[in-house]
Formats: structure tokens, sequence, C-alpha cells
């Protein structure tokens, strides 16, 4: 059987179905923030800044398949997911018959995403501006309520709300997007939440 050179909708539909399946049985109860719902809104974020980025739809889905694993290794680690994440993924697209140097690259994006992040093209790129894009939410102190929760269950860290929105100061001001979309669209969206922030911490 012929190695595939693409990555088409139809692998796109069952990475999904896979993924989704696999965080919905494995993932703990002490996830909050890192849930399917996340998993998704990446992928519908990295669609956004994709078609804005101008890729062409074989672009799109080699994106997309990135969105959809890059977070599911925390069904078996909290630290070094994504090292986790890229394995899954490239044991998903052997089954599937892609070729090797196409899985490599899958990989490598995934592994981009760890924080600080290191995108190294275009696609890449996209995806780590993707996965930090709730940081320009409006409802951003909910997820971020979520996260400090999934944090002290989940035994990351115990931090306080103030402690938390602190530490988030310092992350804001650490953190640049990537690409065209995140400096012109949601840079002056994030900096808008670091006031809202700091307003809190008065």
């Amino acid at each position: 059987m012929a190695h595939l050179k693409i990555i088409d909708n139809l692998l796109v539909g069952e990475a999904k179905l896979f993924v989704t399946a696999l965080i919905g049985s494995n993932l703990s109860e002490n996830f909050l923030f890192h849930t399917t719902f996340h998993t998704l809104d990446v992928l519908k974020n990295s669609e956004i800044i994709g078609k804005y980025s101008q890729l062409s739809e074989d672009e799109l889905n080699f994106l997309r398949i990135c969105a959809l694993f890059h977070d599911v290794g925390y069904i078996n680690a909290y630290k070094g997911h994504e090292a986790e994440s890229a394995t899954i993924s490239g044991e998903f697209l052997k089954s599937k018959m892609v070729e090797k140097k196409l899985i490599q690259r899958v990989k490598n994006v995934i592994l981009s995403t760890k924080v600080p992040q290191q995108p190294f093209d275009k696609i890449s790129r996209i995806l780590c501006d993707a996965d930090l894009m709730h940081l320009t939410y409006d409802s951003y102190f909910e997820y971020m309520d979520l996260l400090r929760h999934e944090w002290n269950l989940c035994g990351i860290v115990n931090l306080n709300e103030r402690e938390f929105h602190e530490n988030s100061v310092v992350f804001f001001n650490s953190h640049s997007y990537h690409t065209v979309y995140g400096r012109k669209i949601l840079k002056p969206l994030k900096e808008k939440t670091l006031l809202r922030i700091i307003e809190r911490l008065k």
C-alpha cells in the first residue's frame, strides 16, 4: 500500500473522532481546562489564523491534525505532555499509512508548543498562536480559574487567585505572538486582558 503524501479531509475527520474519544475516555476528571473543549477550541483558532494566513487546503488539513493531537498527551502525563502527544500522533498517522517525513513534521510542530514556545515554520507559528488565543478572550478569567484549579488538583502548583494573576502578568510580558494575525489582531486584545488583570490586582 502506498504511503499518504498529503493529509486529507477524511483523515482529519478520523483523527477528530479518535482524539475526542481518547480524551473523553482517558482524561482524569481533575482536568478542567485541558479538555476536549480546549482541543476543539484550538482547532477552531488554528483554522481562523490559517485562513487569514492564506494556507492552502492541504496546509490547513496538516495544521488541523497538529491542532487535534497537540494536547492528547495529557492522558499519560502532565509535564512532558507534548512529547506524549507527539508519540500518540505518530502511532495514529503510521496506522493510516502516512509517510514518515510527514509524521515527523507533525511531531515537530506539536513539540514547538511547549512553553516557552519555539515555532520553526509557518504551521508551528500558527498552532502556537492558536494555543494561546484564550489570552485574548472576554471570558479569560473564567478560563484561567479552570486552569488554576486544574493545576491544584493535578498537583502542579497550588496558587491563590492573586498569586495566579501575578504570575500571569509576568507571563504576558514575556510572551509574544508569532504570526501576522497574532501581532495585528491578537496582540491588542491581549494587552486589554493584561490591563484587566492589573486592575484586578489593585
